[in-house]
């Protein structure tokens, strides 16, 4: 759906004099805690919180609000008005309805880190009330705003994270809360001084904000803490140490979990786990709405049951897109994301967090996607149809709890509920191997939901209840679901036919004729009248002035009734009314019936998105430039990984790219740790990721861009392959380096897999070379982990030995005569024999007298 093109606002800050000074009286009576201007000790930017002023027909915001918003959303300061009291003024700039969304979903959805209130003007005159709101975790308030115009594509997951030290470990207590999925999860762990487990949970669990104690959040802990939340792209949230306090949380979980709290002991007797999750309840309000309780779902979280991977290895690869609205093939997301509905798309985000290191769990992944693979005719189905009917079933259920749904959002889910049938009659036509399973798991299961003791009798409630022949046009209660409402509708026809008639006199009194020249019309100002052209309308203005009641005149005609008609429709109206208010209260019952269907509804969606998702890996990987193939897997204690002809499916996906595949085999004690030389720009980042990615892929359960492929399980992928980010974080750019790297010497184990990428070029030749060479030994000797390290320092090539580690090298081809150079884009056996940059610069089109003076040094 398009955003709306920001254009200066239509709607003017006009206050009287009085007004304006007991508004500005009142801002400055406000507590400003943007720090919009200030960063910490840090170097990381501090939270804001803009404030909108809620004025009925448009929203406005004042002071550093009001210029933050007319750079950002504007982009001009133009628009900037001013209130004025005395030789006081308060800049001001306001927003439509179509904007204020925009500006919501940039501040709360797209990394900007922002709190967000809204205030609405009380009595007595002058004194405003906040009644909403907001933060990146914590979405609810504004769910009608963010995702009226588009999907909601990931989940609002708040969480709190608190460390204390004993006996010189760092234990480490994390809990979050998914409002959208009512999931609650809590751990404790003992972690390293760079927090590398946290990283790694913040980023599987997908958290949007977290919530430290105010407490130690200057110390050097806290600092490292607010460092590990803001590179995992969440808002660090301080609040008081009281806010962990444990003392209700039993009676807390008593309310909003199912079944009996002592089944969780394990949770509430670990101190820091339990202490955090007290707060998280606290902050996101979950005990306050009503419909959680008794529905939410606690469990520790296993934080070895997923890949690890953190921030570095996430950008690295390029699993996720940096903006929601960027180019889709540069991203693993965007490439993988062929989903049709919402729930799909979301549960796709967080597999790509949370890769699976059960090789059972994935090899029944493989299974479906295997089978759904060699099925087109089922496949195209289930993407063409089935799939692409359902709605967001999460977010209408929602509503639906909180007894604010629409009977529109009523029919979609009649909607979904009647595709049911059918997509488990696409599935059953599987005929594979995994057929039986495909059958049992997804459309038994479809069938089950359908049936007469589940969504059969919710479908009944609404073909007995709603007029579905007259939607979309309109949705309404059907006039024969209740007797007083029918009644109503018989007064309507019979009073719509006396209305009829009386237009029939008139246009015989006047010689006009009917639906041509004197039309009936209708609006909520004037009821029903009649309207004549004002060509028409001059060959009988006497006869009106004398018989007739003018309403309006305007360019389009002149608008009139007679007593008759005024009478009639005076009637029709009041009748409209108790019509109305007669279906308001149908459409309540409706509503509350249809909200016992809730679970139901959710497990549909659980089951829809898991094969949306699985669909969606079948789809890619057969629309591929060159079909992706199924990975044989392995424990992690094979210690193999090999993938043939291997390929970057976001580099090959691109236009007019042929991509030249290479292979890696990679064999403890043979090629366990691979030295890649070669010229800039011959492919070794490329090759590094690619391995790293279709690791990745195959773990998540989709096939990989390889001929074939081999891979023992990998518990965790780290990446060092840049530091574009150290300017914003404070540091520089070989500190970073050095952090990333001592987060992987410290968490790293012989069952990851490590890429690292031109380390050791922040600092002197010399240095950077020892660094390298002591940081791969102690890779290979100590941590045992598959290691892909692509450099310029060839002296490290004297690695290779018996120890497993092997060289390779990107081939390149000069021209003996024009000393042209030629990349070829493969990964060879063996070390580079030479240096290329001077034929880079070349490449590069630097001046041909640097380029003589380098060739002659």
């Amino acid at each position: 759906t398009p955003t709306p093109t920001p254009r200066a606002p239509t709607d003017e800050l006009a206050l009287d004099d009085a007004n304006a000074v007991r508004f500005m009286k009142f801002y400055a009576s406000l507590a400003r805690a943007n720090g919009v201007e200030g960063e910490d000790d840090v170097g990381q930017t501090m939270s804001r919180t803009v404030r909108f002023f809620d004025r009925k027909d448009f929203m406005s915001v004042h002071g550093d609000d009001a210029t933050y918003v007319a750079k950002e959303f504007y982009k001009t300061t133009s628009v900037i008005r001013y209130l004025r009291s005395g030789d006081e003024t308060l800049p001001g700039v306001t927003l439509n309805r179509a904007m204020f969304e925009l500006a919501l979903r940039e501040l709360l959805l797209e990394g900007s880190g922002a709190n967000v209130e809204v205030y609405e003007e009380t009595k007595p005159a002058g004194t405003w009330r906040c009644v909403k709101t907001a933060s990146p975790g914590k979405l609810g308030a504004f769910e009608d705003e963010l995702f009226r115009s588009t999907d909601m594509s990931d989940a609002a997951v708040v969480c709190a994270a608190r460390v204390v030290v004993k006996a010189e470990q760092r234990h480490v207590g994390v809990a979050y809360v998914n409002a959208t999925t009512r999931e609650l999860g809590a751990c404790e762990f003992v972690d390293d001084e760079q927090f590398c487990t946290l990283e790694s949970v913040l980023c599987q669990i997908g958290a949007k904000e977290c919530v430290m104690p105010k407490e130690g959040a200057d110390g050097p802990d806290g600092r490292r803490l607010k460092d590990v939340v803001a590179r995992c792209g969440a808002l660090a949230t301080e609040r008081a140490g009281r806010e962990f306090d444990v003392n209700d949380l039993e009676s807390d979980l008593g309310r909003l979990v199912s079944g009996n709290v002592e089944a969780h002991r394990a949770v509430i007797d670990k101190p820091q786990a339990a202490s955090c999750l007290a707060a998280v309840l606290r902050f996101s309000e979950m005990l306050a709405d009503s419909t959680n309780h008794g529905r939410c779902a606690l469990s520790m979280y296993d934080t070895g049951r997923y890949m690890r991977l953190d921030s570095s290895a996430l950008r690295a690869l390029h699993v996720l897109p940096e903006r929601a609205d960027g180019p889709s093939n540069f991203s693993l997301y965007g490439l993988l994301n062929k989903c049709r509905t919402p729930m799909g798309r979301r549960l796709l985000l967080r597999w790509l967090k949370q890769p699976l290191v059960n090789v059972d769990e994935i090899a029944t992944r493989h299974d479906v996607v295997s089978e759904l693979v060699s099925n087109a005719e089922v496949r195209d189905a289930l993407r063409s149809a089935h799939l692409r009917s359902l709605p967001d079933i999460e977010r209408i259920v929602r509503k639906l709890e909180r007894r604010k749904a629409s009977l529109m959002d009523l029919c979609r889910l009649y909607q979904a509920s009647a595709a049911l049938p059918h997509m488990a009659e696409a599935l059953e036509r599987c005929e594979g191997r995994h057929a039986d399973y495909i059958r049992t798991k997804y459309a038994d299961q479809f069938k089950k939901f359908n049936d007469e003791n589940h969504l059969g009798r919710f479908e009944a409630l609404l073909e007995a209840a709603v007029d579905l022949a007259k939607i979309p046009d309109e949705y309404v209660i059907c006039a024969s679901y209740d007797a007083g409402l029918g009644e109503l509708q018989q007064q309507k026809d019979a009073l719509e036919s006396d209305i009829r008639d009386a237009f029939k006199d008139a246009s015989d009194d006047l010689g006009m004729e009917r639906d041509k020249q004197l039309k009936l019309e209708h609006n909520n100002m004037h009821g029903w009248f009649m309207r004549l052209t004002k060509k028409d309308e001059t060959s009988v203005r006497k006869k009106l002035s004398v018989s007739y009641q003018i309403l309006e005149a305007k360019k389009d005609g002149t608008k009139f009734t007679n007593k008759t008609l005024r009478a009639l429709s005076e009637q029709r109206m009041s009748l409209d009314r108790s019509y109305e208010a007669k279906q308001r209260y149908l459409v309540d019952r409706v509503v509350d019936v249809s909200a016992t269907f809730s679970e139901v509804f959710f497990s549909v969606s659980s089951l829809a998105a898991e094969l949306d998702v699985l669909t969606s890996f079948a789809e890619v990987s057969v629309s591929a430039p060159v079909p992706f193939i199924r990975p044989i897997m392995h424990e992690k204690s094979s210690d193999t990984i090999h993938l043939e002809n291997s390929r970057h499916p976001n580099v090959e996906a691109q236009d007019n790219v042929r991509f030249i595949a290479n292979t890696c085999s990679m064999k403890r004690g043979e090629s366990w740790f691979q030295i890649i030389t070669g010229p800039n720009m011959g492919g070794k980042s490329t090759f590094i990721r690619q391995v790293g990615v279709c690791v990745l892929l195959a773990q998540i359960g989709c096939f990989v861009p390889c001929d074939e492929a081999t891979i023992s399980v990998r518990d965790a992928i780290f990446a060092r392959v840049g530091a574009g980010d150290c300017q914003l974080r404070g540091i520089s750019t070989f500190m970073a380096e050095m952090l990333e790297t001592a987060a992987i010497l410290k968490a790293a184990t012989p069952a990851s897999l490590v890429i690292i990428d031109e380390l050791g070029r922040g600092t002197s030749t010399y240095d950077g070379f020892g660094l390298a060479w002591a940081i791969s030994e102690h890779i290979v000797n100590e941590i045992k982990a598959p290691c892909l390290f692509a450099t310029h320092f060839h002296e490290l090539t004297a690695l290779q030995g018996p120890s497993g580690v092997a060289n390779f090298h990107v081939e390149a081809l000069i021209d003996q005569e024009s000393r042209k150079l030629t990349m070829l884009y493969q990964i060879k056996p063996g070390a580079c024999d030479q240096s290329f940059g001077i034929h880079c610069a070349e490449f590069a089109r630097f001046p041909e007298e640097v380029l003589k003076i380098a060739r002659a040094k």
